[in-house]
């Protein structure tokens, strides 16, 4: 393993992201999960993404693109699903997806791509302050992007609000662990 920025070893799936081709190159489902918890931090199940893309909501993933390999737009709505889940049923969040990301097997129809939604939604994630007031930022983003539309900042900002639910979740629980450990 090569040393990162930070001075410790940069894992093999890191690396490999580093020289990642879209248009040629996939991700396991095993390297999307590394990838999770090495650069997101979430503790994402391989279990659970291959229930969610054998059945549950593989009409809004899809089939591998690459062989058995998932295309990066593909690992970004898995992430999406990930923090969507805390507040949406899978079909909720069927419906949600489906507004920006149409036919999971073209991506030709996506109202904007689904890795650029979620670099967008990343980057205002962590935001404080009420999330309707995130529009502007939002429209801002998306007009750079030459992907602006009302839909789009509306699944945004849902988003958005499932990401705080799941902060706050963690929050209190850690909270709650806290106390009852005193």
């Amino acid at each position: 393993m090569a040393l990162g920025t930070d001075g410790e070893e940069t894992p093999k799936v890191v690396k490999r992201l580093q020289h990642f081709d879209a248009a040629k190159n996939g991700l396991s489902i095993n390297e999307i999960v590394h990838l999770a918890n090495v650069l997101i931090g979430e503790h994402m199940s391989a279990t659970t993404i291959q229930n969610w893309t054998k059945r549950e909501v593989r009409d809004i993933i899809g089939v591998p693109r690459r062989g058995k390999k998932y295309s990066i737009n593909q690992a970004a709505i898995i992430y999406l699903l990930d923090d969507l889940k805390h507040l949406f049923s899978l079909e909720e969040t069927r419906e949600i997806l489906s507004i920006v990301f149409q036919n999971p097997n073209i991506d030709e129809d996506d109202l904007i791509s689904p890795l650029d939604f979620y670099i967008i939604y990343a980057q205002h994630a962590d935001t404080s302050g009420p999330i309707e007031l995130t529009e502007k930022r939002l429209k801002r983003s998306l007009e750079r992007l030459h992907a602006y539309r009302a839909e789009t900042v509306q699944v945004l900002q849902l988003c958005l609000y499932a990401r705080r639910i799941s902060q706050l979740t963690h929050e209190a629980k850690v909270r709650l662990h806290q106390m009852l450990d005193q």
